[in-house]
This record gives C-alpha cells, structure tokens and sequence, in this order.
C-alpha cells in the first residue's frame, strides 16, 4: 500500500509488537533498523510512536486505486467495519486494528 500522510504519529496500542506487525505489514511501512526494531517503524522518515492511551480514529491517506486496497486488506485479513464510502472525491474504507483504533483509509484513485 502506498501511504501518502498519516494524521497522527502517535497511536494508542497495549500489544507493541502486534501493532508494529500490523501496521508495518498492511501499511507496507519500513523498520527502523537497530537494537529495537521490532517497536520502531518509520513514515516519510517520522517515528511511528506506538502509546498507552484510549483508542482514537487515524486517517490514513494513500495512493492505491480502491480495488487495489480492498484487495490488500482481504490479503492481510483485515475486516471492513463499515461499507465503503464517500467524503467528495475520496473513496473511505473503514477498518479497525487490533486496538480498536478507528481507521479510515482513504484515496482519491
């Protein structure tokens, strides 16, 4: 998947090591190399922090045509939680982590 913004490096998780999972294998994100990169994932160079904290809604904007991301998220075994929508010339998928992050997904393909 070809993430093109994120709206917030900070994302609420208990579980540190499935949220890096997740979010580096359905997001395609790169680790960060070193003596902790099982927690370290990186976008566009910026830290994904990983926090304790309620769950939030995280808006991810990406580059993929919707076909290709629904097909990603059937890949990886992720669940729509609510049909695809429409916010103007977005196409929104809705899908939830582990954490019950909110996550709406986004792409003007």
């Amino acid at each position: 998947m070809r993430v093109s913004s994120f709206s917030t490096y900070n994302i609420p998780v208990a579980n540190y090591n499935r949220a890096v999972r997740f979010y580096r294998e359905v997001f395609d994100l790169p680790s960060n190399f070193g003596a902790h990169e099982e927690t370290h994932l990186s976008f566009q160079g910026q830290p994904l922090a990983f926090i304790d904290g309620d769950p939030i809604t995280l808006n991810i904007q990406v580059q993929d045509a919707p076909q290709a991301i629904e097909n990603h998220l059937i890949n990886y075994e992720v669940e729509q939680n609510a049909p695809v929508s429409k916010n103007g010339a977005n196409t929104v998928f809705h899908i939830e982590d582990f954490e019950g992050n909110q996550i709406k997904l986004s792409t003007t393909k």
